[in-house]
């Protein structure tokens, strides 16, 4: 019986709860995250200490924060996520995360992450910070605030992704 058991808890959590029929019938309700994820973050550090091939100028701009190019690459399981975010100047890397699922309301990506800092940019050392994504399935897009500790960093501002594949 512990056979099947495991056999089953393997097979659901690698693969079946991606299954399209078993979201459309309501019986698993956490989206599918996985893939890379591209787009913008817009940072509330000062525009005079990013180098100028960083900044985006073209298309949506929020007053008071610079836009940047960025991707992030979601790794999911049924009862697993891992997010790593490919930012302009440093990697950052989840340490806990997670999927909230509510009635009437976006499923919102939460987690915790660890950034290495920069090697070329002496005013980004390293850092932790936390990031809240809520997902708009119909674009298939993560939108959300991020925040870094401000005994150590901070800075805050918005990330907008969209799923490439």
């Amino acid at each position: 019986m512990g056979v099947v058991s495991s056999a089953l808890y393997i097979g659901f959590t690698r693969y079946l709860w991606k299954w399209e029929l078993l979201h459309d019938k309501g019986l698993v309700a956490v989206p599918n995250l996985n893939g890379t994820w591209e787009g913008h973050l817009y940072t509330s550090v000062d525009a005079d200490l990013i180098p100028d091939e960083q900044i985006v100028d073209n298309g949506r701009q929020i007053e008071g924060l610079t836009k940047q190019e960025t991707s992030i690459e979601i790794n999911q399981t049924w009862d697993k996520i891992r997010v790593s975010l490919d930012g302009p100047e440093s990697p950052s890397h989840s340490r806990a995360a997670t999927i909230l699922v509510k009635e009437k309301a976006w499923p919102t990506l939460s987690y915790n992450y660890w950034n290495d800092g920069s090697t070329t940019n002496e005013e980004l050392d390293p850092h932790y910070g936390t990031a809240i994504l809520e997902y708009d399935e119909r674009e298939d897009k993560l939108e959300g605030k991020y925040y870094n500790r401000p005994d150590q960093r901070g800075t805050h501002g918005i990330l907008e992704l969209y799923r490439v594949n």
